[in-house]
């Protein structure tokens, strides 16, 4: 009986750790990374992955990955938001979706935005309450 509590206590302990390290990769501050960057939390991978694209717009497309949580709830056109360092925010304008959609766990997408005001240097991706994650931010530095 002792042995089960403390093999109980063990793995319970474990996952504790595991849980607050998660939570601190994902309240972790954005960097200025290459064009695909990754924030995890609760359970859930989230890539965000700057495209090159035309003038007339932003492309990101962006992956959600997980074992445990179901998906299907995100509609990626109210979880992110682009912003520049100009203080101008972006909602998405189109969503290109890749897949069937159909996995639960698994989501990807290319994500549209408006062209970025000219004299912004940086960007950021906006992640909002993703798997209970409050926020999650990728940024980029734009070519100069």
């Amino acid at each position: 009986m002792r042995r089960t509590l403390w093999l109980i206590g063990g793995i319970l302990g474990a996952l504790g750790v595991l849980i607050g390290i998660s939570q601190g990769l994902a309240n972790a501050g954005p960097s200025l990374s290459g064009p695909t960057q990754q924030v995890d939390g609760n359970g859930v991978a989230v890539f965000a992955t700057l495209l090159k694209e035309p003038a007339e717009s932003t492309a990101i497309r962006l992956t959600l990955d997980t074992y445990f949580v179901n998906l299907v709830r995100y509609d990626f056109e109210e979880v992110a938001t682009l912003r520049d360092d100009t203080g101008k925010s972006y909602s998405v304008m189109s969503v290109e979706r890749i897949g069937s959609g159909l996995k639960p766990h698994f989501r990807q997408a290319v994500l549209r935005f408006p062209r970025v005001a000219p004299e912004a240097k940086t960007i950021e991706l906006v992640v909002k309450d993703v798997a209970g994650v409050k926020e999650r931010v990728f940024r980029w530095r734009l070519a100069e």
